[in-house]
């Protein structure tokens, strides 16, 4: 079974377990109009809650932001998203590097990037400053998706370090963050 976009994204989030400590940026080329449509089908029936990531607006854990169409974003240090006042780079939007980038400036190494079925080569460009803050990036595999080219491209980058489907990619995410969790609470043990 192949996903594209928004299918591929959907299994992913639909394999997540509730009260994951993690909050979503969502880089979607889709026409501005059908985003509230998008959040709609994305947050049902999983434990997600979507919603466009405007001005102001603040990333929380469990929710998925999806990244506006009409103009460009940043991430701050404290969790709130930040209209650039400029429309986003490049071609299409939003421009899957650009928020990459942004998320990577306002976050460092606490972010990471998946990279669904898509596309061109949107992400391979941003892919090697996001693996310099020490984050790590995924991609889904080829086989799964509808169109390889942008996480095969990402790939080429030599800067991901895991591949799988949508399922394998969420399994991934959930087991990261537990490992994550495990380290912290020993650490605060042993400085304790």
């Amino acid at each position: 079974l192949a996903a594209i976009g928004p299918a591929a994204v959907k299994l992913f989030l639909d394999c997540l377990p509730a009260n994951l400590p993690v909050a979503f940026v969502l880089a979607q080329h889709i026409d501005g109009s059908f985003l509230d449509t998008l959040c709609g089908v994305l947050g049902r029936d999983n434990n997600i809650d979507c919603k466009v990531g405007v001005d102001g607006s603040a990333l929380r854990h469990g929710e998925l932001a999806i990244a506006p169409v009409d103009y460009a974003v940043k991430f701050r240090h404290d969790g709130r998203i930040q209209s650039t006042g400029q429309a986003w780079e490049g071609p299409y939007a939003p421009s899957i590097d650009q928020v990459i980038q942004h998320v990577s400036e306002g976050f460092g190494n606490a972010c990471g990037a998946i990279l669904f079925s898509g596309m061109g080569n949107d992400g391979a460009i941003a892919a090697p400053l996001l693996k310099a803050y020490g984050s790590r990036i995924w991609v889904q595999e080829s086989g799964s998706c509808g169109n390889s080219s942008m996480p095969d491209s990402v790939a080429a980058t030599g800067c991901s370090v895991y591949c799988g489907t949508p399922e394998q990619l969420a399994r991934e995410l959930v087991k990261t963050i537990e490992e994550s969790c495990l380290l912290k609470g020993r650490q605060k043990r042993d400085s304790a």
